[in-house]
């Protein structure tokens, strides 16, 4: 004779049934889909994350641009560099020019090299990118420098405007204030770019 756990136990078995084929394959689905989706939605997150990312890099390096030649590049050796920038110039002329903007700018500094090569610093657009070419203490560089973007970024980052305009209009031909343009992008994808647009004054102390 059962007992009353034994029965109660039995009936609960006795209720229970397996998993059917077609059941089986409408949850596989639904996973599948579930999974397929957040895969989408990863991707869309991390392809926005990079997009962003590198458009953040381009506003910081534009910004590092504009201040280098506003405050000066650093020259000479550790311990013992100068800038030469526009803000400490005693000199500041256009090159490349078209009427009164240019698309270069050669920076006269305080420090004057006894030699006979002047310091200079030269600022200018060539192929895309912002270049630097300067001499110290009477010695030109070898190769100019990569202002903006960086050498290793050349293939992502194009500089599409750089251009200087004198703003002063007194009637010598000395510069005193300078208003720089500079637009860029950065390449995020098979045609797709993110591009930025700086306008600023600087001027001679």
């Amino acid at each position: 004779m059962m007992n009353s756990k034994t029965t109660f136990k039995n009936s609960l078995l006795g209720r229970q049934r397996g998993v059917t084929l077609a059941e089986l394959l409408v949850v596989i689905a639904i996973s599948s889909i579930l999974i397929l989706i957040s895969s989408l939605g990863i991707g869309i997150f991390f392809r926005k994350y990079r997009e962003l990312s590198a458009w953040a890099d381009l506003q910081t390096d534009a910004i590092d641009c504009i201040n280098q030649i506003k405050n000066g590049i650093p020259v000479g050796p550790e311990g013992n560099k100068e800038y030469f920038g526009v803000v400490n110039a005693i000199d500041l002329e256009l090159t490349n020019t078209t009427t009164n903007s240019s698309t270069g700018l050669r920076i006269t500094p305080p420090s004057q090299s006894t030699l006979q090569t002047p310091d200079f610093a030269h600022f200018y657009l060539y192929d895309g990118a912002v270049r630097c070419n300067y001499s110290h203490h009477g010695v030109q560089i070898a190769s100019p420098l990569y202002v903006f973007p960086k050498q290793e970024n050349l293939d992502k980052v194009i500089v599409d405007k750089f251009l200087f305009t004198k703003v002063n209009d007194y009637a010598d031909r000395d510069i005193l204030v300078l208003q720089l343009e500079l637009n860029a992008r950065v390449r995020t994808g098979e045609d797709r770019y993110r591009e930025v647009k700086f306008k600023t004054k600087m001027a001679k102390k």
